[in-house]
């Protein structure tokens, strides 16, 4: 069997300002750009027969890492409680992106509404097999609509 991750999708009040933020930082393009009318269970979150406006970008890779924005235009769901965007909760998702020039990225994270949480600054981690680390300079932010994430760079070890 095969499977693979091909793309996480956001329900969000806004779907093509969502969009922008991610085309603006990462450089995504669009992909898919339409208005619909979803079947009630997919997802389960407004009355059969409401109208949704979807949006999804790529980056570099034409099959997997999309990213999706899901507006309902007709019986929007309830807001939930306004969220902190200083700490994640328990079941939050973490987009995580990786990049050649976080300080390009930075500097467009800066640009935005978004909240930065820390760096970019530099760590290492564990290597995968153990056998040494890898050496990183990151960030990390809520992006307009209060999704979370972190931003990476790999620097040369030694």
């Amino acid at each position: 069997m095969s499977s693979f991750l091909k793309r996480t999708t956001f329900v969000v009040s806004d779907a093509r300002a969502s969009a922008a933020f991610y085309q603006h930082v990462f450089g995504m393009r669009v992909w898919y750009d339409n208005e619909l009318v979803p079947d009630a269970d997919f997802p389960p979150a407004a009355p059969a027969g409401s109208r949704v406006h979807l949006v999804i970008l790529e980056a570099d890779d034409p099959v997997i890492g999309k990213l999706g924005f899901l507006q309902y235009l007709d019986n929007p769901p309830a807001r939930p409680a306004p969220k902190s965007t200083r700490r994640v909760v328990l079941g939050e998702p973490i987009l995580v992106f990786e990049t050649d020039d976080i300080e390009a990225v930075a500097g467009r994270v800066r640009e935005t509404d978004a909240h930065i949480v820390a760096g970019p600054k530099d760590w290492e981690v564990p290597a995968v097999d153990g056998s040494g680390v890898i050496r990183l300079t990151t960030m990390s932010l809520f992006d307009p609509e209060g999704i979370y994430m972190e931003i990476g760079s790999k620097r040369p070890s030694g």
